[in-house]
């Protein structure tokens, strides 16, 4: 059974919600979409779809199928969609094809982004890394 323009367009919703976040899932739900968007400049790694929960897997997978059977990308199913893919992008630049081999930022563990007040455990308010200018490598 083919997937279909509504099955795709609410996993689109879905993976670009999460991905706006800072989680593992988020990560993937970037990669999911980025990859969809522009296969050359951002990759899946397959494995890192076990980071996913069950609903943002069929998710994943959702947008995957969309992509191949319908030919579309995935920015036509969003509201101002090149411009939430385009925010991605930026947001996700640590996992673009030219920088996924570089070492992990070992203060920020890749986010970019730091704790603005480290000591206060009901602060989470947050400030690009200081080690590496917010790039995550």
């Amino acid at each position: 059974m083919d997937i279909n323009a509504e099955e795709y367009s609410l996993a689109i919703s879905k993976l670009a919600n999460t991905a706006q976040g800072d989680t593992g899932g988020a990560r993937v739900a970037a990669q999911v979409l980025l990859s969809a968007y522009n296969g050359e400049a951002y990759q899946l790694n397959v494995v890192d779809l076990c980071n996913l929960d069950k609903d943002h897997y069929q998710a994943a997978l959702s947008v995957i199928r969309g992509r191949k059977e319908l030919d579309a990308e995935p920015q036509r199913f969003l509201k101002n969609g090149d411009q939430v893919l385009k925010e991605l992008w930026k947001q996700w630049e640590r996992y673009h094809v030219e920088n996924r081999g570089k070492p992990t930022c070992n203060l920020c563990y890749g986010s970019g982004l730091i704790p603005e007040y480290p000591d206060d455990e009901d602060n989470y308010s947050q400030k690009t890394c200081t080690q590496c200018g917010g790039k995550g490598y």
